[in-house]
């Protein structure tokens, strides 16, 4: 359990230091991941779809333990609606709580999806960059056993989840700041110049 204490606290200053990009999420998962011997990482993102209006959740990046098939190339996992698959599960994780289940015990269509993949158990936890921003959900999977996550397996996902949202805040303030810039370079131009 160490060693995985010391690769979560690793992921997270890569992330703090790097930011929320495709290398640095799949470096993140990869090192958790395989420190706690899961077979599958992941980090969705919720958005609201602009046609419908619906809640809907995406997958963006995926780490897999060789010969395990990743997640990124399931169709189903980009624009998915989780309310459809879990509403129970989407209530606890907007509540800010983890969903720890082996595959078994999920709501039907999601032990459908999960059997599909062969996930015997999964565990989930939300990602808050603030406390009124849900932003997406961090996932572990394990596809070789229904495993019951120990309580120290839960406090490292969340762990690893608060680094996802501090990264994902300090984004936002970067982009914040950009289009502030941004706006005041066009302001200055537009001004007229003085002493005329």
């Amino acid at each position: 359990m160490v060693e995985a204490f010391t690769k979560v606290s690793e992921a997270s200053k890569l992330l703090l230091e790097k930011g929320l990009g495709l290398s640095t999420a799949t470096e993140a998962l990869g090192m958790v991941g395989h420190a706690l011997g899961v077979d599958r990482a992941y980090i969705f993102e919720n958005r609201t779809q602009q046609t419908y209006g619906r809640f809907i959740t995406d997958l963006r990046y995926a780490w897999a333990e060789p010969p395990t098939a990743s997640p990124l190339a399931n169709p189903v996992l980009r624009a998915f609606s989780f309310r459809d698959f879990a509403p129970g599960w989407v209530d606890m994780l907007e509540a800010g709580m983890v969903v720890a289940c082996p595959t078994r015990d999920a709501p039907p269509m999601m032990r459908d999806l999960l059997e599909r993949q062969g996930t015997q158990s999964a565990l989930m936890c939300p990602i808050n960059p603030s406390r009124q921003q849900w932003w997406g959900v961090v996932v572990f999977e394990d596809c070789h056993k229904a495993r019951l996550w120990k309580p120290e397996e839960v406090s490292l996902l969340k762990s690893l989840s608060r680094a996802v949202a501090a990264s994902v805040r300090h984004g936002q303030m970067r982009s914040s700041l950009d289009q502030v810039r941004n706006s005041l370079r066009a302001a200055v131009g537009r001004a007229p110049a003085s002493g005329h």
